[in-house]
């Protein structure tokens, strides 16, 4: 499974805490969210919200970006603007790091 962070912003109009349709849509989507993901086969694995600058960023797993595609399609969807972007662990990156070093990541570009 790949790891994918959900990138997601809307605006004051269209905030849950100011919007009535919103905050209604959102409060009766969110008790079966979990299952939602599950069912699509998505892993939600965290969720942080920024109320005043009005973005989200959760990280989920999915075997590719186009199933997290659909599940916000037909959830997160309906008032934000969604990016979908792979992301790779802190670790991750210091591995493909030290294999730049030792030549082993690119190799067509070693002196």
């Amino acid at each position: 499974m790949g790891l994918y962070g959900i990138y997601g912003t809307h605006t004051q109009e269209a905030c849950p805490l100011y919007n009535d349709e919103s905050r209604k849509y959102l409060l009766r989507v969110a008790p079966t969210m979990a299952k939602d993901a599950e069912k699509s086969n998505v892993n939600i694995l965290n969720q942080f919200h920024s109320a005043l600058e009005h973005t989200f960023l959760w990280v989920a797993e999915a075997d590719n970006p186009h199933i997290i595609e659909e599940l916000m399609a037909r959830t997160g969807g309906r008032f934000n603007t969604l990016k979908i972007v792979p992301l790779i662990t802190f670790q991750t990156l210091l591995e493909r790091c030290k294999k730049v070093e030792d030549g082993t990541f690119f190799p067509e570009i070693v002196e």
